[in-house]
């Protein structure tokens, strides 16, 4: 097996690069190496297309709830659950009603790139539809 690569740090809440796009705010904890956290505070109610990415990735819920994407079919989720994704799996999530609070750890390709130009993506009124696609598309990520 491979080795991680990962730096250790200690981050402090305040450390966070915060983004903030029309219905989530994104605070990446860590994005050095091959191991990221994100915590992702959302009242997304649609999700983004059922998709695959290069990265493994676990969510937790911390607050609120959220239906996630799995195996063909939508799962409810409470605090303390958690979605357990292998690079290359279909899925999706989506906040049904009120606001989610997501504790999400990703490992392998940089999941902070793919954001960071969503998030920019999401707050730009000149974007063009299929700008997301595309750019997805730079990042590992596919449609299903």
């Amino acid at each position: 097996m491979d080795p991680v690569n990962i730096e250790a740090k200690v981050v402090r809440p305040d450390e966070a690069e915060v983004l903030q796009s029309p219905t989530d705010l994104i605070r990446l904890l860590s994005t050095d190496g091959d191991v990221q956290v994100a915590e992702i505070t959302s009242t997304d109610r649609v999700g983004p297309p059922v998709h695959t990415q290069e990265w493994s990735e676990v969510q937790y819920v911390v607050e609120g709830e959220a239906e996630f994407w799995l195996d063909g079919e939508w799962h409810l989720l409470g605090p303390g659950a958690i979605q357990v994704l292998p690079a290359g799996t279909p899925h999706t999530v989506r906040v049904p009603q009120g606001e989610a609070k997501l504790l999400q750890v990703t490992m392998g390709a940089p999941f902070d790139a793919f954001i960071r130009e969503m998030v920019a993506l999401d707050n730009d009124p000149a974007a063009q539809p299929s700008a997301k696609g595309e750019a997805a598309a730079r990042h590992g990520v596919r449609g299903v």
